[in-house]
């Protein structure tokens, strides 16, 4: 939300976004902490379902969420630097992280149903 109140009015007024200072703090750092995480995800998901580890709705969707992460991110990354940048890239850099995690969410939400649903079955359910 902080981006979009940052980008979107100078988007509206002008066309171009001006970059300086709260932009770091906003959208640089938490895609330099981010990409790496989701990279790293992606990675070690692809690796669990080519090695048949892992298996399950829940696995699948961290590891497409991951992975939506980066690629969305790397389209956005040529877009900034392979055209013209006017600003619109910053709006949609966080977006990637935000759509890929919402992916991962939902299958972290699943895992955690069904780990409480084993706890109230007991170790005899199984």
């Amino acid at each position: 939300m902080p981006i979009l109140l940052f980008v979107v009015p100078q988007l509206v007024a002008s066309g171009v976004v001006e970059v300086g200072g709260s932009v770091k703090f906003m959208v640089v750092l938490p895609t330099l902490i981010g990409l790496p995480c989701s990279l790293i995800g992606a990675t070690v998901g692809v690796a669990g379902l080519l090695r048949r580890r892992t298996h399950g709705l829940e696995t699948v969707l961290m590891t497409i969420g991951q992975v939506t992460t980066v690629v969305l991110a790397l389209v956005i990354a040529v877009w900034a630097f392979g055209f013209a940048s006017t600003g619109w890239e910053l709006l949609f850099l966080p977006t990637s992280l935000m759509v890929g995690q919402v992916i991962v969410a939902a299958g972290l939400i699943k895992t955690a149903r069904q780990y409480r649903a084993s706890l109230v079955a007991g170790p005899d359910a199984a």
